[in-house]
C-alpha cells in the first residue's frame, strides 16, 4: 500500500467557520483506490505553517494531497510554500496564463494583473486542468514522493481529482491495489459490550476492524486490502460472516450519509 497524506490550507478550515468536506471526499476516494491514507492535517493560510507541515508530510510519506490556497490574492500563499518546502523556484508558464486568460474572458470579464500568480508553478511542475474553475492544479514529483496539488472550492477539487489526478495517481503507482471498506450496524448495544465478542478482530492487520459509537447503535467498520476487487470482497465476507457468527445480537448493513458543506 502506498502511504498517503491529505494536507488541508485554509485558515477558514482551522477556525471552523468551514467544514473539510474535502477531507471526507479525499480520504474515501484515495482508500477505495489503494492509497493508505494516514493523517490528515489542516493548517491556515500561512506560509511558514504550509511549508512545515508539508516538509514533514513528505519525509514520511510518498504521495501528499494538498487543497487549497490556489488562488490570486494574497491570502492564498500555497504554490509559493509549496515550491519552497520542495526547494524549486516558481516559474512563470505562459500557456497557462493564456489559459487562464480565456477561461476569465469567457466568463465576460478581464484578467486582473494578480491573475497572473495562478500560472505560476514550481519547476517541472506537471499542470492539472481545472475543469471548473480558473486556478491549475499541479503535480511535483520527488525521488522517492509526489506532491499533488488542488484548488480548495469543493467543486473544483472534486472535477480535477476525478477527471486528473486520480488517474495520474493509478499510473503513476499501478500496484497500489484496492481497499474495500463495509459498514454493519448494532442497535441499542454499548461499544464495550460488542468489544467483548469481537474485540481480537480490532487487533488483525488485514481485514481489520473498527468501531463507532453513533446515535442508536455501534457502527462497525470492515476494512480489507488486496490486489483485486474480489480478494478483498471475500476477505470483508469472511470477517463479516466471523462477526455475525459471535454476535447475539441483530447484526444489520449501514451506509454512511455523504458529508454536507
Amino acid at each position: 500500500m502506498i502511504r498517503t497524506e491529505l494536507l488541508n490550507i485554509g485558515t477558514e478550515l482551522v477556525v471552523g467557520e468551514t467544514l473539510n468536506t474535502n477531507a471526507v471526499f479525499l480520504a474515501r476516494h484515495l482508500q477505495a483506490a489503494g492509497f493508505d491514507v494516514r493523517r490528515i492535517t489542516v493548517v491556515p493560510d500561512d506560509h511558514e505553517e504550509i511549508v512545515a507541515a508539508a516538509r514533514e508530510a513528505l519525509a514520511r510519506s510518498r504521495v501528499l494531497v494538498v487543497t487549497g490556497g490556489l488562488g490570486p490574492t494574497v491570502d492564498d500563499p500555497t504554490r509559493e510554500a509549496l515550491a519552497q518546502a520542495v526547494g524549486r523556484p516558481l516559474d512563470f508558464r505562459e500557456d497557462l496564463w493564456q489559459g487562464i486568460v480565456a477561461r476569465i474572458r469567457s466568463r465576460g470579464r478581464e484578467p486582473k494583473a494578480n491573475a497572473r500568480r495562478m500560472a505560476y508553478l514550481p519547476r517541472d511542475a506537471l499542470a492539472l486542468p481545472n475543469p471548473v474553475g480558473v486556478a491549475p492544479g499541479f503535480v511535483v514529483e520527488g525521488p522517492d514522493w509526489v506532491l499533488l496539488t488542488l484548488p480548495g472550492v469543493p467543486e473544483e477539487m472534486k472535477a480535477m481529482f476525478l477527471e486528473h489526478a486520480l488517474p495520474y495517481l493509478q499510473a503513476r503507482f499501478g500496484e497500489a491495489g484496492v481497499f474495500r471498506l463495509r459498514r454493519l450496524l448494532v442497535r441499542n448495544v454499548p461499544e464495550a459490550y460488542i468489544d467483548a465478542y469481537v474485540g481480537d478482530l480490532e487487533k488483525q492487520a488485514n481485514p481489520v476492524l473498527g468501531m463507532t459509537c453513533k446515535p442508536g447503535g455501534v457502527v462497525l467498520r470492515l476494512m480489507a486490502r488486496a490486489e483485486t476487487p474480489e480478494q478483498a470482497e471475500r476477505l470483508l465476507d469472511e470477517m463479516e460472516a466471523e462477526i455475525r457468527r459471535r454476535l447475539p445480537w441483530p447484526v444489520e448493513a449501514y451506509t454512511e450519509p455523504e458529508a454536507q458543506p
